[in-house]
This record gives structure tokens, sequence and C-alpha cells, in this order.
């Protein structure tokens, strides 16, 4: 009997790891050192990206999933408080009530703010041959695929990528159909007041999203239209035409991003971003360039990025704003676990 019960227990421990087999943990860690023309001395940044995702196999070829993103963008402490919470603790004391403490505790509870570490994708998924639903907070095709295309420089603190048209993440479901002669299909609506310049009727969504792409080998072209509504601000219209393609070391992509606001006094705006990417065994050059309705048009990027091993790089990105002709310069390093 013992002989029994200590063989099944060696089994659950040699059989445990399995069921976590598909849970995996990803990531990156990268510092920069940032010298922009516009002001004196140099600047520096370290940000981290922390992934945990995994699935579980339900039979009959579907599959469940979930990703829990978490970032770290330097620029302030992970929590503090503001002058707001320190009348609220006085007037905690004076009044020494039940009632006036839970109203003061609340008041220095909502002062509090976390800027710096956020939450950045919380999802739950299910796919199978139908293709796959996503459900959860989360990027939306213009700003997880389209953005993609201006956004292919080494840097993490500089990029072509336009601020027109750029929404946040939120609470969402998308579905992307599985690939059908190189035809993939994405779908997405969400409901959330707090999405940035979204409106506060919950009787539609505040944002629908569809997304075509074509993929045939070195080729690759696409199209997608985002629609947000707005609250005091101009509802917006986002198109997307995006296209790349490949031949051996050297990659070519544009995209094409126009911003349609239905406020006539918000300016409209079109931005077309062309870059090249070429590697030569460890070093990856990149030069991007815009022409666009605003200020960045002119704009230019290069960047060059030298990969110590597949998952560590050095790079070196200078940026150049033609409207001031000021260059920003970059150095960093980036590793992916």
């Amino acid at each position: 009997m013992k002989k029994t019960i200590i063989a099944s227990a060696i089994a659950a421990v040699v059989a445990a790891p399995a069921a976590f087999a598909e849970v995996k943990i990803s990531g990156n860690v990268n510092m920069e050192l940032l010298d922009q023309d516009a002001t004196t001395g140099w600047d520096n940044s370290t940000n981290t990206d922390l992934v945990f995702s995994g699935s579980e196999d339900l039979g009959n070829g579907m599959k469940a999933g979930f990703k829990y993103h978490v970032f770290h963008d330097d620029g302030g402490a992970v929590c503090t408080d503001t002058t707001a919470a320190t009348p609220a603790v006085a007037a905690q004391t004076a009044a020494g009530t039940v009632a006036a403490q839970t109203a003061a505790s609340a008041a220095a509870a909502t002062s509090s703010t976390c800027a710096a570490d956020k939450v950045a994708d919380l999802t739950v998924s299910l796919s199978g041959d139908f293709g796959k639903i996503n459900a959860g907070r989360q990027e939306n095709f213009n700003m997880a695929f389209f953005h993609g295309f201006a956004a292919g420089d080494a840097a993490h603190d500089i990029t072509l990528e336009d601020g027109n048209g750029q929404q946040s993440r939120m609470n969402s479901v998308e579905y992307t159909s599985p690939n059908m002669n190189g035809i993939t299909i994405g779908l997405e609506a969400g409901i959330d007041a707090g999405m940035a310049n979204s409106g506060t009727d919950t009787d539609n969504m505040d944002m629908t999203d569809v997304m075509v792409k074509y993929s045939n080998g070195p080729l690759t072209v696409a199209a997608g239209k985002t629609t947000h509504k707005g609250g005091t601000a101009a509802d917006e219209e986002v198109t997307n035409i995006a296209a790349s393609y490949k031949m051996g070391d050297l990659k070519l992509a544009v995209l094409d991003r126009d911003v349609d606001n239905s406020d006539a006094g918000t300016a409209n705006n079109e931005m077309t971003t062309f870059s090249a990417t070429y590697s030569m065994g460890a070093n990856t050059l990149y030069v991007g360039v815009t022409d666009s309705d605003d200020a960045q048009d002119g704009d230019y990027v290069v960047s060059l990025k030298h990969s110590l091993s597949k998952r560590t790089s050095v790079y070196v990105v200078a940026k150049n704003d033609d409207s001031d002709n000021n260059t920003d310069t970059l150095v960093g390093i980036k590793h992916s676990f």
C-alpha cells in the first residue's frame, strides 16, 4: 500500500510540469541615453516589458489562452500620493468619527497615481479552425499592427509614429479569421468610456475596427479602418493602407494613414511613412522618412543595431526634425527573454 502511494506521489510530481508546459514568461529590458538638440545635456530612460502567456488544449482542435502584459516606462515613481491626500488625512484626525475617517480614506486613495507602471494587455482567447477570438484590454489593429510599419527602428524612445489617430488600449472583443489563401480578416468592437477621445454613450460602440491583410511569400498588403467616438472631442476615423516587400536581406515598407475628424475645429491629417531595413549578418540598418500634412513632414530616422546574441543587442539611432532642423541622438542596449 505504501509503495503504491509513493509511486502515485512520484508520478504526480513528474507529471505536474506538463500541466504548466504551455505557460510562458517573456519580455525585455532596455536602457537608453538620449541627447536632444532642443535641450542641453543627456537624458536617460529604462523601460521594461513583462509578459505572462499560456494556453490549454480543449480538444477538437480548440485552445484557450491568456495574456498578461505589464510594462514600466521611466518617468516617475511607481505609486505616489498627490497633495490632495494631506488635507484628507488632517480631516480624518480632526473629526475622529467613523464617517469622517471613511470619507478621508477614500479621498486619500483617489489621490494616488501609478503613472510609470501599467497593465498593457490583459486578455483571454479561444482559437480553432474558426480563427481566434480575443477579449479583454488590448490595442486595436490600428495600433498593434499598422503603427508597426512606422516604428521599425531599434529604439524605444525615438519613432516616426504620428500622434494623430492614436487610441489607447481599451476593453474590446477581437476576431481574427484563419488564413484563407493568404487573406486574413480582423474585426473588433469596444466599449470603454475611459479611452482617450471616447464618448460616454454605452448604447453604441466607442470603437470599431476592421482589417484585411493579404500575404504571399515576400509580399504583404493590408488595409484597415478604425472609428471611435468623441465625447467633448471630435469623432475620428483612421484609414490605414500598408505594404511591405522583402528581397533577400532588404525589406521595403510603406504606410499611409489618413485621419478624418468630424469636428470642424480639429485638423484632419494624412501621413505617409516610407522605410527600408537591410540586414548584414549581426547588423541591421534602418532608414525611414515621413511625408505629412503636419509638422512631422520631412522627419527621418536612421538606426543601426548590432546583435551581440539572439537576445541582446546594442544600437544607435538618430532622428531629424525637419521643421526646426533639430536632431535627437540615442544609444541603447536591449535584452529580451
